[in-house]
């Protein structure tokens, strides 16, 4: 072989690569770095150190955003296992829209990484999403009313619907017009006596709640004279603990008539309450007047003497039975040393 010919051979052999799809060409072919991808396509198993190149090349491609980018990176895991996983990286883990092309999905090794990456592991179904009651864990809420996740007040929903309590309103769990979270779920407030308005306003005795307001009971008997006080609705007209308006009581046996308090027939006032001067003896008659207790009784508003006693001068009761100035009768008077005995003046 002459010396002509061998640089001929020589000369042929450096351009052998690049008829076989070398670097150079596939790189003026993409700015993205598909360059490098068409190369690992196009070489064999024995261009291993070529494919980390278009595994590199896959990576830029990702990073650009590039559809052939893309492919490079699924022609870098066809090529090498190598280079395979860092085509997957390139096309998953770094560009999104990877995991959504399928090339890196495809790509058993790369795929897989790259769509637990995207899928997050750690949402939840919102209100008002599908589900079935064994995965109600699943829902924000973790509950499921049976077809759909339901939130409680104060979770977000969506559609107008999926609450469990409350209705969705302006995107978020409320309870309706009209009714109030009182601690244990929408209550009504506006005909309800134990949440009259609000969760605490309670309506009183003869009370009802109407439009979320406390009024005296209309269908009560003399229901015109009744008046709304702070505990309830009373009579005022006859009511001894709201008499003529909700603060005065009638007291010491009084009681109320006309609105007003009065001691009740039989009985006055004597100061300390209403007393029975038909039978007091310390207020016999009237409320000055004062029986001797030891000789008298009131009897229907007259001190009078009590039994087996006489009055043989006014307010003066005596037994005539031992007495020596009215011995058995009034007036006879036991003389000398005889003693009046059972009502006969005896020695």
């Amino acid at each position: 072989m002459s010396y002509a010919r061998f640089v001929g051979v020589l000369a042929m052999a450096s351009l052998l690569p690049l008829a076989c799809g070398g670097g150079g060409s596939g790189g003026s072919e993409s700015t993205g770095g598909s360059s490098g991808a068409s190369a690992d396509a196009a070489t064999p198993m024995m261009d291993g150190g070529s494919a980390a190149s278009g595994g590199s090349g896959g990576g830029t491609g990702g990073s650009g955003g590039a559809a052939t980018g893309g492919n490079g990176g699924t022609g870098g895991s066809m090529s090498t296992g190598g280079a395979g996983g860092l085509g997957g990286s390139g096309t998953g883990g770094v560009s999104g829209g990877g995991g959504v092309s399928g090339s890196g999905g495809v790509s058993g090794t790369g795929g897989g990484t790259g769509g637990a990456g995207t899928g997050g592991g750690g949402s939840c179904r919102p209100a008002g999403t599908f589900c079935t009651r064994a995965i109600a864990h699943e829902c924000c809420s973790g509950a499921c009313d049976g077809d759909s996740c339901c939130g409680f007040l104060g979770d977000a929903c969506m559609n107008g619907f999926g609450c469990c309590e409350g209705n969705c309103i302006g995107g978020t769990c409320r309870c309706p017009p009209g009714t109030l979270d009182c601690g244990n779920g929408c209550t009504g407030i506006q005909f309800n006596e134990n949440a009259c308005g609000n969760c605490t306003t309670r309506c009183g005795t003869n009370s009802l709640c109407e439009s979320g307001q406390c009024i005296c009971d209309p269908n009560l008997f003399d229901a015109q004279f009744y008046v709304m006080c702070p505990d309830g609705c009373f009579n005022t007209r006859s009511d001894e603990q709201h008499c003529g308006d909700c603060t005065t009581v009638c007291a010491g046996g009084s009681q109320c008539r006309g609105g007003t308090c009065e001691c009740p027939s039989g009985t006055l006032d004597c100061g300390s309450g209403c007393v029975d001067v038909l039978s007091n003896p310390l207020h016999c008659g009237t409320c000055p007047n004062v029986c001797n207790t030891a000789t008298e009784n009131c009897v229907s508003a007259q001190c009078q003497c009590k039994p087996g006693l006489f009055a043989c001068t006014p307010g003066v009761c005596i037994d005539r039975q031992t007495d020596n100035n009215n011995c058995g009768t009034c007036g006879l008077v036991c003389n000398g040393m005889k003693t009046c005995q059972s009502g006969v003046c005896a020695n």
